[in-house]
């Protein structure tokens, strides 16, 4: 027999889910980053990369206003930096990425990343659609730049050298276990 569910809920009920920080800059060329599980690849060609983001959030029209913005993944050892970015307000706290000890740097393309991500995509906005009470930012991808070792010669994360840190809710953050990875077959 099936439980239900409460629909404000559901989305608990589809963690774990990699966590993000999208940072991005205010129109005084302020960075700031946010903690962000909703969040995804969109096309391969060209390449897309989508975040939801509240308009609550000061991130929100950071994004929109400057046109770029990034998506960093950090290793699970930074899991109190990475939930530090998704509870402190930039507009309330003007010292946030250094109490949370974030460092942004510039990508390539001068797009804000952060410093200690084991992989950066650097984005330029697309489009932006409302969808409920949140915002559908789509951005093509610029660049993707990796931290030596971070990837497998095939592009993957190479679970040996990273943890990749997932967002399980309620503040509760895990990693996954390299010893678990099955590989499949396909069907004949």
């Amino acid at each position: 027999m099936r439980v239900r569910v409460q629909t404000r809920d559901f989305f608990l009920a589809v963690n774990p889910r990699i966590v993000a920080l999208i940072t991005s800059e205010d129109s005084s060329g302020r960075p700031n980053a946010m903690a962000a599980t909703w969040h995804c690849p969109i096309s391969f060609d060209p390449p897309l990369y989508g975040v939801s983001i509240s308009p609550a959030r000061y991130s929100h029209d950071s994004v929109r206003d400057a046109g770029v913005f990034g998506v960093n993944f950090l290793p699970y050892e930074l899991a109190r930096s990475v939930h530090a970015c998704g509870r402190i307000s930039m507009a309330r706290r003007r010292d946030k990425l250094e109490l949370a000890g974030v460092s942004i740097v510039k990508g390539p393309n001068g797009v804000p990343i952060v410093e200690d991500s084991y992989v950066a995509l650097e984005c330029k906005l697309i489009d932006h659609r409302t969808y409920g009470d949140h915002t559908w930012f789509v951005g093509q991808v610029l660049s993707v730049t990796a931290k030596p070792r971070a990837l497998s010669p095939d592009s993957r994360v190479d679970l040996g050298s990273v943890r990749p840190l997932l967002y399980l809710g309620s503040d509760e953050y895990l990693t996954v276990n390299p010893d678990s990875v099955v590989r499949v077959k396909p069907p004949v």
